[in-house]
């Protein structure tokens, strides 16, 4: 019981640390202190810029969008049925509180020539919340299951689903449509997400666990 309440205050405390992170670089782009950092940063992915690495960041770009979303969700539904259904809802949730944060928000595209065409706003960047959800919940799963996976197999599973989502947001700068500014509160904004509803489902299970482990 002691050792579940210390987990619980540390989970809360860093569901606010990530929060306050997220207000704190917001708070930075409105008054423009991220300019420089966003242009140096966009100067150096810039360099790369070919008709190879064109193709193979919107690969990358893929995994971020809600098509990719709406494949995955269907298939965990077909496979996993009630873990399924929870992560399509965490996904929701998430994607809606993303959006309507960017139209509160506002900030326009980056002023650039970009390599795709993006419509919405600029903060933060949609495709770095849902990659990192996605790759926090499968990440959570995988090194919570009890079957005869191998430890080096979780390790080789997580630096792939860490390459997978590192490359989607850098994929965004060299695409042009998103400043770094927009990847730094995409992320920050992703694990705040994730350990919120981890908070919650574990301490209010009122929502189905799609961090339990079910057969």
């Amino acid at each position: 019981m002691k050792q579940k309440k210390m987990n619980k205050y540390k989970n809360m405390s860093l569901t606010i640390l990530f929060f306050a992170l997220f207000i704190g670089e917001l708070l930075l782009v409105n008054n423009s202190y991220f300019i420089n950092i966003d242009n140096n940063v966009y100067s150096i992915i810039k360099s790369m810029i070919n008709g190879t690495n064109t193709i193979i960041f919107k690969c990358f770009s893929f995994f971020g969008t809600e098509t990719f979303v709406i494949i995955l969700c269907v298939i965990l539904i077909i496979l996993k049925k009630g873990r399924g259904l929870a992560f399509t809802a965490i996904m929701f949730v998430s994607t809606l509180l993303t959006q309507t944060i960017k139209i509160i928000i506002g900030r326009p595209r980056p002023n650039i020539n970009p390599l795709v065409i993006e419509n919405s706003f600029s903060f933060p960047s949609g495709h770095t919340v849902t990659i990192v959800v996605i790759v926090g919940i499968l990440l959570f799963w995988l090194w919570q299951e009890k079957g005869n996976l191998q430890t080096y197999k979780k390790i080789i599973l997580t630096v792939l689903l860490v390459f997978i989502a590192f490359n989607v947001m850098i994929s965004r700068i060299y695409l042009g449509v998103h400043y770094f500014s927009d990847i730094l509160a995409g992320l920050t904004f992703g694990i705040f997400y994730l350990l919120g509803t981890y908070y919650y489902i574990y301490n209010y299970e009122k929502v189905p666990l799609p961090f339990k482990i079910k057969k």
